[in-house]
């Protein structure tokens, strides 16, 4: 695999074409059609979405992948018993790779680097979701 991507954070006027990339990325993978791109589409309303993490990358100027991460909370259990103690955390996923792009090593490099800058936006703990 080259260097010749770029990751930066989504643009509001790409929602759609994020939108078509993580379904396109997960049609038929675990069961007939899919939901990913739905959940991205009503998470960005969420006021746990966390827009400076949602991100692409680029390839030649085409957008070959995308993750976006949104709060969450663990609630503290002692002995099976709740504490009341909630500790803040992240989430994410989808993970997207478009199919002309999968098992190239691009997946595992928007995940490093995301990883790093939720890291460095003070989430220390980060749960991941899906398959």
């Amino acid at each position: 695999m080259d260097n010749d991507f770029l990751i930066r954070n989504e643009r509001q006027e790409e929602y759609r074409q994020v939108e078509n990339l993580v379904r396109e990325s997960f049609w038929n993978i675990y069961t007939p059609g899919c939901t990913e791109h739905y959940v991205l589409h009503c998470f960005r309303s969420n006021p746990d979405f966390i827009p400076e993490l949602s991100l692409v990358m680029e390839k030649n100027g085409q957008i070959i992948g995308h993750v976006m991460f949104s709060k969450a909370e663990l609630n503290i259990e002692v002995d099976g018993k709740p504490t009341g103690e909630k500790l803040p955390i992240g989430t994410f996923g989808p993970i997207s790779i478009h199919p002309d792009f999968k098992r190239q090593g691009y997946g595992l490099k928007l995940l490093k680097y995301a990883l790093e800058k939720a890291k460095a936006l003070g989430i220390g703990f980060i749960c991941m979701e899906g398959n």
